[in-house]
């Protein structure tokens, strides 16, 4: 008996674990919020706003495709005021569709401007729809007028140093604060205005890689470094640059100011634009070298100096150049004198400029010939001795 109730107990037990749950209670919250979600959706962060009569408001939107195929979406727009103006963008240009991709989100902006005279009274509904070739997604706005904006909209551009001053081989590096004050996170395009023989280059932050466009959020502030780079032939003066960040409707400049010095470029010309001579061992030679001036500054206290071979001299007249102006060039002769012991052949003499800003160099070649006088010696030292050898000769020669 105590056997037969254990068995009726257990099957019991046993149908009660294999019987179904009730419909209701087969997901919990749990497991339907651990669900993937898929589909496609058309959003705003902002679906309510207010706009200033007589200026534009962007309206950020998003088309959202998670988990499906591409969707092709036709973009409706509807309830705006007949004398308003409204454009819908993507990518910089109006649209009038948009292609989302698997798992991507493509976004549009609603550009909206009410005339200068349109009442602040009553609100207005306003519905942009995406249809695709499944479905028609709806996102209502609410749109109201007001004679004063509720908080402040715009860019605002703070220049760190807004002048600069440099030379033509310079890099003009300013770093501008740029402060999102709209209501809506956008991508703004940067523009540069520069004169003739400036080149631009804008950087994120103090980073190293070029950019032509930032994302900057609502409120948020970024860093842009822009580089502006003269051409080697810049003439010295002051320049200004203009700086614009725009997008998402808004836009906003500032003016910089770049103080370009001028600097002096010397080079240093050979006798007859050849730098190579000839000079006698023991005698001073002089020559004549010019140096040109190709800066954009005078080149001012030039000294000259330079390094000859053991033994040798090298004087200048004059040994210091006050002043040579920019395209001008000045005279200096160059007197050397080889060693009385250098034997034929060739030798380098190091010629320089400088001063504080400037060291130009070049190697001027000296072929030595030995002097005259001692060929002169050696014929009649020769001679001499060739009397005597005769003499010797007829002499003991009879013997």
């Amino acid at each position: 008996m105590r056997t037969f109730t254990t068995t009726l107990m257990a099957a019991a037990l046993g149908a009660m674990l294999m019987a179904p749950l009730p419909l209701g209670a087969q997901e919990t919250p749990a497991a339907q919020q651990s669900a993937e979600l898929s589909g496609f959706w058309l959003t705003t962060s902002w679906p309510e706003m207010t706009i200033k009569p007589g200026e534009t408001q962007s309206v950020s939107l998003s088309l959202r495709n998670e988990k499906l195929p591409p969707q092709r979406a036709t973009i409706e727009v509807s309830g705006v005021p007949e004398s308003w103006a409204w454009s819908l963008k993507g990518g910089g240009r109006d649209v009038t569709a948009a292609i989302v991709s698997p798992d991507s989100t493509e976004r549009l902006t609603l550009e909206l401007t009410p005339p200068e005279d349109a009442s602040t009274d009553g609100e207005h509904a306003i519905e942009v729809r995406a249809r695709t070739a499944a479905e028609t997604v709806t996102l209502p706005l609410v749109v109201r007028l007001s004679e004063t904006e509720d908080a402040a909209s715009g860019l605002s551009l703070e220049p760190e140093l807004p002048a600069l001053r440099g030379t033509a081989r310079s890099t003009f590096s300013f770093k501008i604060k740029v402060k999102n004050e709209g209501a809506e996170d956008g991508l703004f395009n940067l523009t540069a205005s520069v004169p003739a023989g400036f080149q631009t280059r804008f950087k994120k932050g103090y980073g190293s890689e070029e950019i032509t466009g930032l994302p900057i959020a609502a409120g948020a502030t970024e860093t842009v470094t822009m580089e502006v780079i003269p051409s080697r032939g810049v003439a010295a003066g002051r320049y200004e640059a203009g700086f614009e960040v725009s997008g998402e409707g808004l836009s906003g400049t500032t003016q910089l100011s770049l103080d370009v010095t001028g600097e002096p470029q010397v080079a240093i010309v050979g006798p007859q634009e050849r730098l190579s001579g000839e000079a006698v061992a023991g005698r001073e030679s002089s020559f004549t070298f010019t140096l040109v001036n190709t800066g954009t500054a005078p080149a001012t206290d030039l000294e000259l100096s330079a390094t000859p071979p053991s033994g040798w001299t090298v004087a200048f007249e004059p040994q210091d150049v006050a002043q040579i102006a920019p395209n001008s060039t000045g005279e200096v002769n160059v007197k050397i004198t080889p060693s009385e012991q250098a034997i034929a052949g060739d030798y380098m003499v190091s010629v320089r400029a400088s001063n504080d800003t400037v060291s130009e160099s070049v190697q001027f070649r000296v072929t030595v010939r030995t002097s005259t006088m001692w060929g002169a010696a050696g014929l009649g030292v020769i001679a001499v001795a060739a009397l005597v050898l005769g003499g010797a000769v007829m002499r003991y020669g009879r013997r």
